[in-house]
């Protein structure tokens, strides 16, 4: 299950910020820079968010396939 693509994660933010933003725990992983930008354009009163919805989303895709490449090392 080699990825082909390669992603960088953006830096990790710091936990005042991450209580500023609510982000909920679930959330607080190598994505979470992403859900606070999300969280920003939403603050403006936007409906025009699906670019950082995306970024989000893709970065939560990058992150779960990681997670099952190691888990597929693992196991054999």
């Amino acid at each position: 299950m080699g990825s082909s693509e390669s992603y960088s994660y953006p830096a990790l933010p710091s936990q005042e910020e991450l209580d500023q933003y609510n982000v909920p725990l679930w959330y607080r992983d190598k994505c979470a820079a992403n859900v606070i930008e999300y969280y920003k354009c939403l603050d403006k009163g936007t409906s025009f968010c699906n670019k950082t919805k995306d970024e989000f989303y893709k970065c939560q895709y990058f992150a779960l396939k990681e997670r099952l490449d190691n888990y597929n090392k693992q196991k054999h």
